[in-house]
């Protein structure tokens, strides 16, 4: 028997086939009707759970977590600059710490088994993801105004102290915030720092109209023409929101084979508008799906956020066909993975050993007459029932190590949060 193996019986797969899955070090290594073999651990679904591919997260803000519900019913810039970038300013680390912790916990529990990150103090986010054990890509963001000192320097040094490091679930972007928060020239300088680094971009891009039209008044171009005209686009760009898009933008996206991800939940609460999914998909550019962070949404599931996905998309254009259920699946998964260079998102051979286990029995799932039009429109979340993620069972039947105590210890940090004194404490990074 090897160490770092484990083997999953009697899985149903999408298509009702009955197999079982040999998984080492971290990666599937045979999937077959019936495996005699032996491993360190042993999951038996007994012909009652589904198996898939870990749901990927491909915009969020994480360490929001704390701020679910604080600042809702206003305007993006209001919300942003009244309410949010205030309170975040008197978060220290120990309240990111465990905002992190809880927002982990919380897309475990959906089934989420990598999200990519755009938040501040890295390090302090890389300690609490390995901790949890759940995959992430985390970001290394910034905004002109709120660092503080010398972005590239401060950039660049943590760079070079995470690079050194082995993080096994742990990849990385460079994430300037947007065209309105970040300069040109920082503009310039993060693209440089991802080609020279082969770091992933991941940035806000067109979501409300004011936006677009402020880029247009102050470069006489649309966001994504301005971000081509610097040489800022390419395939290792991950585009949040891309909601007021021409078509001449479509078409440099598609061109430059970036990637956009559609945020359903937040673009409605915010009141950005409606992703342009018909046209993106004609153009063949790789969408994927995002929460977006706990404030502009208040859930991180991502079955709730396929269910308004697709129902968004049908009502807006009066059309019932639109968006159906297996392109908004594989938004959170093919596509995802896709998009953040890692092997996952499909069950085979040879890929990461990133999988769940629905519960066939959970009562949101009868009838059955079609398991995935079930699991998008039912919108639930709550038949996840087992968690793996790099071949490492993170929750077994319901349950995940340490749940009571980032519950906890992240009620006690909030209350104490928002009773905190003014202060303008420096965003670390």
């Amino acid at each position: 028997m090897k160490n770092n193996t484990l083997l999953i019986k009697n899985a149903i797969f999408l298509d009702k086939s009955k197999k079982d899955i040999y998984i080492e070090n971290g990666c599937i290594t045979k999937i077959v009707n019936k495996i005699n073999k032996k491993a360190e651990k042993e999951i038996n679904c007994y012909n009652k759970k589904v198996i898939l591919p870990g749901l990927i997260n491909s915009h969020t803000h994480s360490g929001m977590s704390f701020l679910q519900g604080y600042a809702d019913d206003l305007p993006l810039k209001t919300w942003l600059e009244k309410k949010i970038w205030p309170i975040e300013k008197k978060m220290d680390s120990e309240d990111i710490y465990w905002a992190m912790k809880l927002a982990c916990l919380k897309m475990i529990k959906t089934g989420t088994t990598c999200f990519n990150d755009m938040y501040w103090s890295p390090k302090i986010n890389i300690k609490a993801i390995t901790e949890m054990g759940i995959r992430a890509v985390v970001g290394l963001t910034f905004i002109d105004d709120i660092i503080g000192g010398n972005i590239k320097r401060i950039l660049e040094k943590n760079w070079e102290i995470l690079k050194k490091q082995k993080h096994t679930n742990v990849s990385f972007a460079i994430a300037p915030h947007a065209i309105y928060t970040v300069s040109k020239k920082n503009l310039i300088w993060a693209k440089n720092f991802a080609e020279k680094n082969n770091l992933l971009i991941h940035i806000h891009l067109s979501e409300t109209e004011i936006e677009v039209k402020n880029c247009i008044k102050k470069h006489k171009l649309r966001p994504v023409e301005y971000l081509d005209s610097i040489g800022f686009l390419s395939k290792k760009c991950l585009l949040a929101h891309a909601v007021w898009l021409s078509p001449k933008e479509i078409d440099i996206l598609k061109r430059r084979k970036c990637n956009v991800i559609y945020n359903p939940c937040s673009n409605m609460k915010l009141g950005s508008g409606i992703f342009p999914y018909p046209d993106l998909d004609k153009a063949k550019i790789n969408i994927c799906l995002g929460t977006d962070g706990s404030a502009s949404n208040n859930s991180l599931n991502l079955w709730e956020e396929m269910k308004f996905a697709s129902l968004l998309q049908k009502v807006s254009k009066n059309d019932a066909c639109l968006l159906p259920i297996q392109k908004v699946f594989s938004m959170i998964t093919k596509n995802a993975a896709q998009a953040l260079n890692i092997k996952a998102g499909e069950i085979k051979e040879g890929n990461l050993a990133d999988l769940i286990l629905i519960d066939m029995d959970n009562i949101n799932l009868i009838p059955n007459h079609n398991l995935l039009s079930n699991l998008v429109y039912t919108g639930q979340g709550n038949w996840v029932s087992d968690v793996i993620c790099n071949g490492k069972i993170l929750m077994r039947n319901y349950k995940i190590k340490g749940e009571n105590e980032i519950i906890e210890k992240s009620q006690k940090r909030i209350k104490k949060l928002f009773s905190k004194s003014k202060g303008r404490n420096k965003i670390k990074n």
